[in-house]
């Protein structure tokens, strides 16, 4: 029967996994809103930056322009002030050549207009030299007073100019400012989102955390339930079953023929592969000689095992995991000429393991045992010693298998 400390044991540590799957499915639900929270204030604040980035690319473009504008009024405005750069060096020239007329006349006599006019020889001659003084007054006065308007002209639209530019540099002052701001906003909510989705990387982290350490749970806990439950069924085995009854009962094993369990006589060896036959593994490794096959005829019935010679206090091994329902260490007897005694039902200090698909292994007449029934054991795990206690004649392990209930031949397994 299952020992209520292992059983507890085992029940208590379930409990204790799945309440620490409870607290973790309860975080990964936590980590995933927070996750999603955060993804979402990614989301939109990415909006917000996108639309940030979109304005300082319009308000560059027209800065750009306004300058582009501005470089264009700056060389107009060169080309006017050339221009009247030019006019007044042209009206200086004529102000000189008029200084330079007078001066000539005043050289030759101080003659007046009127001299000259009077001077004429006849009539025909003082009209044409009336025209003349006329012509040149009125060519010198129309002459000044067009490049003067010409000057006028320029100097309006230099103003003009020069107005216009100041109006663009204007323009360009506040779009430079609004980029300003624009930037400074877009570099906040740059360092906003990067904060956000440093958030949502450790909300992440934490989700994925937390799904590791259930996907490792998860397998742990289904396998201590399936252990539990073996132990349940085995449990229940052991208690249906009748302590002792003749099919439990184990023949005495005559060494006399085979040299007292040795390789010589009647023995013979076990293949040296000890670890086959769906991960079954060998109890008792470095001990191959049978001295006992099963099936072997007996004065009143078959043998129902494989015995295997191994001296006093050799190791024995679980030849697969499963749950211990069976466990004796009472029999102090060991071969010393007491060939009938039935401690453990024949089997002497044995241990009785339950394994997956109906199968049992029985490891008998050891000098001791190393586990307890309701114990679970590993394949390979050390499970006692072999000696030669219950009915035995000689030092030997008994290794026997059970399928469903029916003794079977546990070669088959190797």
């Amino acid at each position: 029967m299952i020992i209520g400390g292992a059983a507890s044991t085992t029940a208590a540590t379930i409990s204790e996994l799945e309440a620490r799957q409870a607290e973790l499915e309860s975080q990964q639900a936590e980590y995933q809103a927070k996750l999603n929270k955060s993804n979402s204030a990614v989301s939109e604040k990415q909006e917000e930056v996108d639309a940030l980035v979109g304005q300082v690319e319009s308000v560059t473009a027209e800065i750009q322009v306004c300058y582009q504008k501005i470089s264009i009024y700056d060389k107009s405005i060169a080309e006017k002030q050339q221009a009247i750069d030019a006019a007044n060096v042209e009206i200086d020239n004529n102000m000189n050549t008029l200084r330079q007329r007078i001066k000539t006349i005043y050289i030759s006599g101080d003659v007046s207009a009127l001299e000259i006019v009077m001077g004429a020889k006849d009539f025909t001659d003082f009209l044409d030299k009336l025209q003349l003084v006329q012509y040149v007054s009125d060519h010198d006065a129309e002459l000044i007073n067009g490049i003067k308007k010409k000057l006028n002209t320029i100097s309006e639209e230099k103003k003009a100019l020069e107005a216009d530019k100041a109006s663009l540099e204007e323009e360009h002052t506040t779009l430079t400012n609004k980029q300003d701001e624009l930037t400074k906003l877009l570099d906040e909510n740059k360092e906003t989102l990067a904060s956000l989705q440093s958030e949502a990387n450790d909300a992440q982290m934490q989700l994925s955390i937390s799904e590791e350490e259930l996907s490792k749970l998860k397998p742990e806990l289904q396998a201590l339930v399936r252990q539990a439950q073996q132990q349940e069924a085995a449990a229940q085995q052991a208690a249906a079953a009748p302590s002792s009854s003749s099919d439990d009962e184990e023949e005495e094993i005559d060494y006399s023929d085979n040299g007292g369990g040795s390789s010589g006589g009647g023995g013979y060896s076990a293949p040296s592969q000890i670890d086959a036959g769906d991960g079954w593994t060998w109890p008792i490794p470095g001990c191959y000689t049978i001295t006992g096959g099963f099936g072997e005829g007996r004065s009143y019935e078959s043998h129902g095992g494989t015995d295997i010679a191994a001296p006093i206090g050799t190791p024995i091994y679980a030849a697969n995991s499963g749950t211990v329902i069976g466990s004796s260490n009472d029999c102090t007897h060991s071969s010393a000429g007491v060939g009938a005694c039935n401690h453990g039902g024949g089997y002497g200090n044995h241990v009785w393991i339950q394994h997956d698909n109906g199968y049992q292994t029985i490891y008998g007449h050891m000098i001791n045992t190393a586990v307890s029934t309701g114990e679970y054991v590993s394949k390979g795990q050390l499970i006692g010693y072999s000696g030669s206690t219950g009915w035995s004649t000689g030092p030997h392990l008994h290794f026997e298998l059970r399928i469903n209930g029916v003794r079977s031949n546990p070669m088959a397994l190797f």
